[in-house]
């Protein structure tokens, strides 16, 4: 199925909406959304940990606490992870959702929503083989992982279609609102400084310009304009 075949499947007002929808969920109820974005986060991180070899061991989620907005994530490997690894390593958090919501935009515009759920399935499941999840990061692993079976097995065509549009805005959108709440104090940005002696900005200008190009790119695939 194709682009144009895609816009008659889920609609173009129906993609507006859902777009839009996402909006007014990571604007008012950002602690769920951003915890949902935490996951691709963290998945970011895991994934350069085991690209340099390393073993994945723990991984946590926290809700918000000290007047903070939002909620926090750790990751936590096997083993030291060497200076350009954990260079790597520590941008891929940031960039990993809206890069991801670019490359979902791709799959969802040529038609292929039932691979965009296939793909999120499989990566949570790899999710649940870590040895250490706190009860947070479970539920929120489990409850995904959930929903996105449900559909994949048991969901029609439109509404298979209709969720991937949706987790594609939530990576896209909620990535941008990520990078702007969490702003160049970020702890990634910290110790991507103390690693390289480059300034805060720089690195929080970088995941800003993959934020905003991958929602402009993959905005305009989902409503059928690219």
């Amino acid at each position: 199925m194709g682009h144009y075949q895609y816009i008659a499947v889920i609609g173009r007002p129906v993609a507006y909406g859902i777009g839009f929808l996402v909006l007014i969920l990571v604007a008012f109820a950002s602690e769920v959304t951003d915890s949902i974005v935490r996951v691709a986060h963290e998945g970011g991180h895991m994934l350069v940990a085991l690209i340099s070899g390393h073993r994945v061991t723990g991984f946590e989620m926290t809700e918000p606490r000290g007047g903070q907005v939002t909620g926090s994530g750790k990751t936590t490997y096997k083993g030291r992870i060497g200076w350009v690894s954990e260079i790597f390593n520590s941008f891929a958090g940031y960039a990993t959702p809206p890069l991801v919501g670019l490359v979902g935009a791709h799959v969802v515009a040529n038609g292929n929503s039932w691979g965009v759920l296939t793909a999120s399935v499989i990566l949570l499941l790899a999710v649940l083989l870590i040895p250490k999840i706190n009860p947070l990061a479970l539920t929120f692993t489990v409850l995904l992982l959930g929903g996105i079976l449900w559909a994949l097995l048991a969901g029609k065509a439109g509404v298979q279609a209709a969720l991937a549009v949706g987790l594609v805005w939530l990576m896209l959108i909620g990535g941008l609102w990520m990078v702007l709440v969490r702003n160049i104090n970020n702890q990634d940005a910290v110790e991507l400084t103390q690693a390289t002696w480059i300034p805060r900005f720089v690195w929080f200008a970088g995941w800003l310009a993959i934020a905003v190009v991958s929602l402009w790119v993959g905005g305009r695939l989902l409503l059928g304009y690219a």
